[in-house]
């Protein structure tokens, strides 16, 4: 957008509204594409503050649509793990437009029986699944999970254990409270064959029926460094080094997922990579926890992408920034048990948090903030020029931010 006064001529920034249990990244990406970030989302982390109008919503995610309604901005779009309520995301279609994909396709891309059977058609992997226990083994070959999970909270091992719980409560395979976070509504459990090897996510941005392939990072889950266990997302390093074929395959998926199932602007896949074979585990139809690490290592602005998918270029050229290391990795910090942010930290951390053109660390709670154990705490940062010192300087930076906060709690 372009105002013209005289001979002079000013950029108008446009508000860009950005909603979901965390926003902080895309919103700093949507501010580096010349973007007035208007953010809502379970946190408004001091650094979202820093950049953007952020809002911090409850009820969560229902208060959304007030929100939406009380701006009405030009437009918005989703990040996790709005895909798991397309009615709402209809609704709130209704009164701004939206830059991301509606209801109808989110209830068929997230459906892994329409998956399967589509990337079945296709040649393409998917892990064979089934709707009831019935006959499965019980020794770790089998994951139950649940069709609206988020970030790997609620996927468990199919073991003895976990079949004598089912069979003692057949009618509740999990209750509200296994995703507090984002308040997801009950709803019915799958079993997915587990495949060993590498968690990984590919990020493609979608337009006119053909998908481009950002980058691919592998993806650190229930890491104990990082005070997590389980299938709990905890960050990601990248570039991952893939094998011709497994790109190729990669592409295949893109362009597939794009066509088929109508995917517009930035979405994510999560796969496994075993050998040079790719696994597809589910797709997430919208901006990912692993697009930020994306930009990092291509210096690519993926908002800019998405905002051109729906036919809405950024309202200035997102500046060039070129990767000084090949490789760049993500981490989110768990608290191990309960802890109140003391003034001290947060003001440092917020410092690191708003340097440009990236932080060293992000998604830092106010000073006060009292945080449960098991909650997430912040995201740190570091690059190399080896993906294994990545993930050694994020240990270490890890480590020493755990003993600080323990300290000066």
């Amino acid at each position: 957008m372009v105002a013209t006064s005289g001979h002079a001529t000013k950029r108008v920034k446009l508000p860009l509204a950005i909603v979901g249990a965390s926003t902080r990244a895309a919103a700093a990406s949507a501010a580096r594409a010349g973007f007035t970030p208007l953010a809502a989302d379970l946190f408004a982390d001091a650094d979202l503050r820093a950049i953007a109008t952020a809002t911090r919503i409850a009820p969560y995610p229902v208060g959304l649509l007030d929100w939406l309604r009380t701006l009405a901005p030009p437009a918005w779009f989703y990040t996790g793990a709005l895909e798991n309520y397309p009615q709402l995301v209809d609704q709130m279609a209704w009164i701004a437009p939206l830059w991301g994909n509606p209801g109808e396709v989110l209830e068929r891309v997230r459906s892994p029986w329409e998956l399967a059977h589509a990337l079945g058609s296709a040649g393409l992997l998917f892990p064979e699944i089934r709707s009831t226990a019935d006959n499965l083994p019980t020794p770790g070959e089998w994951l139950l999970k649940h069709m609206h999970s988020a970030s790997g909270s609620g996927v468990k091992v199919w073991n003895a254990v976990e079949c004598a719980r089912s069979k003692a409560s057949p009618t509740s395979t999990r209750s509200e409270s296994t995703f507090p976070q984002t308040g997801m509504p009950p709803n019915s459990a799958f079993f997915q064959r587990r495949i060993d090897g590498t968690p990984c996510s590919a990020v493609f941005v979608a337009a006119e029926g053909s998908a481009n392939l950002l980058g691919v990072s592998r993806q650190l889950i229930g890491e104990p460094w990082l005070g997590t266990h389980g299938f709990h997302f905890a960050g990601a390093i990248g570039p991952w080094p893939l094998a011709n074929s497994a790109h190729q395959a990669l592409v295949k998926l893109g362009n597939l997922l794009a066509s088929q199932f109508e995917l517009l602007g930035l979405f994510g896949v999560d796969f496994i990579l075993a050998g040079n074979d790719v696994w597809t585990i589910e797709v997430n139809p919208r901006y990912t926890a692993s697009v930020e690490i994306v930009e990092r290592f291509t210096g690519t602005n993926a908002l800019a992408l998405h905002a051109a998918a729906f036919g809405s270029p950024p309202p200035a050229a997102p500046p060039a920034i070129i990767p000084t290391n090949a490789f760049h990795g993500k981490a989110i910090l768990y608290a191990r048990r309960e802890i109140v942010l003391a003034e001290s930290f947060a003001r440092r951390a917020l410092e690191e948090a708003t340097r440009t053109p990236w932080p060293t660390l992000a998604d830092i709670p106010p000073a006060g903030t009292r945080i449960a154990a098991g909650r997430p705490v912040l995201s740190l940062f570091a690059a190399a020029n080896a993906p294994e010192e990545v993930e050694q300087r994020l240990r270490s930076r890890a480590a020493k931010l755990e003993q600080e906060l323990n300290t000066n709690h």
